[in-house]
């Protein structure tokens, strides 16, 4: 089963058996589809808060995963700099080289069907050889509000204080491209940023099971005493 939304630029799948394929998901099929069973050759592009999946399949093939800030523009911007095959996000847009510098969810949703027919494989088939083979990863997102007059003091702990919360995992690097990002040894990472379409902090967290994604979220809602999302 496939659905659009209103505009056309996202695409949501559910598989034969009830499964839902998540934006992230879809992003790490067709990348190795296109890569794989294609043959096209050239590295991958995501966001900041995007599956960190995409990097561990493109260092399978000898290719680089770029990531960029948050935005589509940065998306096709980086296809276009790397002559990536694929640009996407975990939020449902994505495109490949050559063709519009926009999300387009028909075109995704052709070529996720064309997929399947050449695999002769299930969403899920193909998402399980995947976990196999490069681990489990899981996105867990929380959207907080705040009061208005906050936000100074929330950017001032995270952008200019810069301060973290003490977290269980080992931090390995720090991010400050687009909001904060914290990247830990283990491969997992979380990232706290405000949105830019509505009065909210965005958090994205991923790990190889969803109570080690939720514990970061909350690490950083007790550090900015953001109680509620």
């Amino acid at each position: 089963g496939i659905a659009f939304d209103g505009d056309g630029d996202r695409l949501g799948v559910v598989d034969k058996d009830g499964s839902y394929i998540d934006a992230n998901q879809i992003l790490c099929l067709l990348y190795n589809y296109l890569r794989g069973f294609k043959g096209w050759t050239g590295p991958v592009v995501r966001n900041l808060a995007t599956t960190h999946m995409l990097d561990r399949i493109a260092e399978s093939y000898g290719e680089k995963c770029y990531e960029v800030p948050i935005g589509f523009k940065y998306i096709s911007s980086g296809i276009d700099e790397h002559d990536a095959i694929l640009g996407g996000e975990s939020s449902g847009g994505l495109t490949v080289r050559g063709h519009i510098h926009g999300k387009d969810s028909i075109y995704a949703a052709s070529l996720f069907i064309e997929m399947v027919c050449a695999t002769g494989m299930s969403p899920t088939e193909m998402m399980n050889r995947l976990e196999e083979k490069f681990g489990h990863y899981e996105l867990v997102e929380a959207n907080l509000s705040f009061a208005k007059e906050r936000k100074p003091e929330i950017e001032r702990i995270l952008m200019v204080e810069k301060r973290l919360p003490k977290f269980d995992a080992e931090v390995v690097r720090i991010g400050y491209e687009d909001g904060c990002k914290v990247y830990f040894a283990d491969e997992s990472f979380v990232i706290c940023r405000f949105s830019g379409t509505e009065p909210l902090l965005r958090i994205f967290a991923e790990a190889s099971n969803p109570e080690i994604a939720k514990k970061y979220i909350y690490a950083f809602r007790v550090l900015l005493n953001l109680n509620e999302y």
